[in-house]
């Protein structure tokens, strides 16, 4: 049965891309999260409610797991970062990280543009004898200052 509009897309399957290629696929992605913070205000003689007015917006930072592979990709990025030259993503092209979800067959269906987005953390895999079939996963961690939904490309 060919799919609707209203059919959602499973969770497992996407992509990071920076500046168009594709650094990994990824088992697990959370943070993509926005906030709109507010102040209120108790307002004399209004007694029935308090005024809400918007303030600033936050984003979380965006935390991708995945298994260890060959490429040393991730650890070159965020060694780029932590040296200051953003090697990888130079500040003038830091608008090309993209999270990219794609259906059950593989084809692209949504896109998020990370804003202004950096690694500030790797975490490499918990090395341990007992147990032998755990996966060895190393986990990166991306700041942004936001994100725009986008068709995919």
């Amino acid at each position: 049965m060919p799919r609707r509009e209203t059919d959602p897309y499973p969770g497992f399957n996407f992509r990071l891309s920076l500046n168009m290629v594709l650094v990994g696929a990824f088992t697990e992605c959370t943070g993509l999260q926005v906030e709109k913070k507010f102040e209120t205000l108790n307002e004399g003689g209004r007694n029935s409610c308090t005024l809400l007015f918007p303030s600033h917006t936050s984003h979380n930072n965006i935390t991708l797991k995945k298994g260890v592979t060959r490429s040393n990709l991730l650890q070159a990025w965020m060694g780029s970062v932590t040296s200051g030259i953003f090697l990888l993503n130079p500040r003038k092209l830091i608008n090309n990280i993209a999270i990219r979800l794609t259906d059950e067959k593989g084809k692209r269906v949504k896109r998020w543009q990370l804003l202004n987005a950096f690694p500030v953390k790797w975490s490499g895999p918990d090395l341990k004898a007992a147990g032998g079939s755990d996966m060895a996963v190393e986990t990166l961690e991306i700041a942004c200052e936001g994100f725009k939904v986008l068709p995919p490309l």
